[in-house]
């Protein structure tokens, strides 16, 4: 059967979005981050290509294009910022691609020896949904594990550029230029340093810390065309376009079924 709303919990911490409860179907979409999902009951996806995979649990990696052609409930879905240990590790650990066949994990995850607890930040104290996310938490520990991927170290102007992007994302478009200024850099070499450090040119990386962004405001209770326009986006239209390439539905789709933990 096709469960066609998507309806729970999501919580935001650095690095990670965390969502459980009900996974609906969406469009064809694609975002950097590594997911990683996993459902009592068994979910159907397809890839760019249109090959199908019906699993009970799923590693996509970033920037490829996936969709859902029948959900679950009881549905834990995770985002990871590929640039974090936890991302890192998980991709280390499973070696996901492109192709839907290849997004089904063949190794078993961390053992509880093994996994190392991230700085995710802790759950809600007090929140009626404190416990499962908790459980959630430990669950994303758990297949991330701790692996020779946290070694990985960047070029310290492409760890500049990383803190100065979010600090210009108010001010309207992001400008290559502008960042390579700031990290005593020519644009045409920052644009070769972030694309082999960061594994996705500087462009989409914006967009991605736009959508973040706008995705935290509206956790915080604000309305949608106030997020995009606190974000940087131009107008709600765009925000609403730009979510829809990401998830695969629209922010208005979402938001009204989540219930955003603090």
């Amino acid at each position: 059967m096709t469960v066609e709303t998507w309806r729970g919990w999501c919580m935001l911490r650095p690095g990670l979005l965390l969502y459980g409860g009900t996974v609906g179907t969406n469009r064809m979409h694609a975002h950097h981050a590594v997911q990683l999902l996993a459902s009592a009951e068994p979910f159907t996806m397809a890839d760019a290509h249109g090959a199908l995979l019906t699993t009970k649990i799923a590693i996509i990696p970033q920037d490829v294009r996936h969709e859902i052609r029948e959900g679950a409930r009881d549905t834990l879905l995770a985002l990871l910022d590929p640039r974090s240990s936890p991302g890192r590790a998980l991709l280390a650990r499973f070696g996901p691609g492109d192709t839907a066949a290849s997004w089904s994990p063949t190794v078993r995850p961390a053992s509880a020896e093994e996994a190392r607890p991230f700085r995710f930040g802790a759950p809600p104290s007090g929140h009626t949904r404190a416990a499962e996310a908790t459980a959630a938490l430990r669950t994303v520990e758990a297949w991330t594990g701790h692996t020779a991927a946290d070694g990985a170290r960047r070029h310290p102007a492409i760890e500049a550029a990383i803190l100065v992007i979010p600090t210009l994302l108010p001010k309207g478009p992001v400008r290559i230029r502008t960042v390579a200024e700031a990290v005593h850099l020519s644009p045409s070499r920052l644009a070769h340093l972030f694309s082999a450090h960061v594994g996705i040119p500087l462009r989409p990386y914006v967009r991605w810390l736009r959508m973040q962004r706008a995705i935290d405001l509206v956790a915080g209770g604000q309305t949608l065309t106030a997020a995009a326009h606190s974000a940087g986006f131009t107008d709600g239209p765009h925000f609403t376009r730009v979510f829809r390439d990401t998830f695969g539905n629209t922010p208005s789709e979402l938001a009204a079924a989540i219930d955003w933990l603090p």
